[in-house]
């Protein structure tokens, strides 16, 4: 029992620290549309409102409608509503649309205004969500969108769909600015580049918050360094729209490359293996499409050695760098792709990955 009165008291509570406000929502006019889609319709609108806790609904008589903005306002005011929420639903090419109106009562303004192409009756709960989601928040039905959150028109034209867990390849370029110079033999303390051009290849997995990518690359400077970086990154993706910003880390390997003074030898070319830390940020775009843009840029600490220098203090250095890399990556190759994304193009794309891999290797 004493349950019962906590639950009680936390509701009226919640009550009385969220102040809601009346709407009178009337059923949408049909035009051209079967009475079920209407009565659906508004039932789950309802439903949504009431479930905002913004709104409380208020029913005018059964089977009624309205579109005129003054006299919806006026009714409002019959019935204590602050706001009315009047619309129609109609059948155009074949299509059917929804357009819905917010408006104010004491002022007869309409506060929104939008229209839309009604989803199958299955999609309706989210439909009604996100109109929902618009006059809460006084937005356009369209700025509601959420990765997870499309209805079926909205993935047409054939390039977006709904999101679900994203899995493709990124290919990027970018440079890689190296704070310190790599560990060398004199005499030409100059001869190494500290601007590295980076070409690199990921594949990724992507969730509504998660980013994850392995990736390898191939550093270019402007004395034949070949460079090659192996990093394992995970990401927090922190919104949820078709553009959302990303912070994270990683781990990898970086294998440098040196050429030396060898006495007795000549011109040495040298290559040793480095720890390599990665913490940055950066954003992904175009998330509810087939495919992604990325930018990213990420601050490297990396602890490299020269094996053929025995000096202590030219041998062995850590190597802090900042890594800028820009992209774009291939169509899902997920369980969930569609059939755009053909088998031939997932065979492509993990062909090209491990061709990426070989000509790095046959490069360094």
């Amino acid at each position: 029992m004493s349950k019962l009165r906590s639950v009680v008291l936390l509701l009226v509570l919640c009550a009385v620290a969220m102040p809601q406000t009346k709407i009178l929502l009337y059923d949408f006019e049909a035009r051209g549309v079967d009475a079920s889609v209407i009565r659906t319709t508004t039932q789950v609108m309802r439903d949504a409102l009431n479930g905002s806790y913004k709104y409380i609904v208020v029913d005018p008589p059964p089977g009624t409608f309205c579109y005129n903005v003054l006299a919806s306002a006026d009714s409002a005011k019959k019935y204590n509503a602050a706001q009315a929420l009047v619309g129609n639903i109609m059948t155009i090419g074949g299509k059917q649309w929804l357009t819905y109106q917010l408006v104010d009562a004491a002022s007869a303004a309409v506060l929104l205004a939008d229209k839309l192409e009604l989803p199958p009756m299955d999609e309706f709960p989210m439909m009604s969500d996100r109109i929902a989601a618009s006059i809460v928040e006084k937005k356009p039905y369209s700025a509601t969108v959420e990765p997870e959150k499309m209805t079926s028109p909205e993935a047409n034209p054939q390039f977006k769909y709904p999101r679900k867990p994203y899995a493709g390849m990124f290919l990027t370029a970018g440079y890689d600015f190296l704070v310190t110079p790599r560990p060398h033999d004199e005499p030409y303390p100059d001869y190494f580049s500290t601007n590295l051009v980076n070409l690199n290849l990921a594949v990724s997995f992507e969730t509504q918050q998660m980013l994850t990518m392995l990736q390898m690359g191939l550093l270019r400077g402007n004395h034949s360094e070949s460079d090659i970086t192996f990093d394992l990154l995970g990401n927090y993706v922190a919104g949820k729209g078709d553009w959302a910003p990303f912070f994270g880390g990683g781990i990898g390997i970086t294998r440098f490359s040196w050429t030396d003074t060898i006495p007795n030898v000549g011109w040495k070319n040298n290559k040793n293996d480095g720890l390599s830390l990665n913490a940055g940020v950066g954003l992904i775009g175009l998330r509810t499409y087939y495919f992604r843009i990325i930018a990213a840029g990420y601050f490297n600490y990396t602890i490299a050695s020269n094996e053929w220098d025995s000096n202590r203090a030219t041998n062995s250095k850590s190597m802090p760098g900042f890594k800028v890399m820009f992209g774009v990556s291939t169509p899902s190759l997920g369980p969930d792709a569609t059939v755009k994304t053909s088998p031939a193009c997932v065979g492509a794309a993990i062909g090209g990955f491990f061709l990426t891999g070989l000509i790095i290797a046959l490069v360094s």
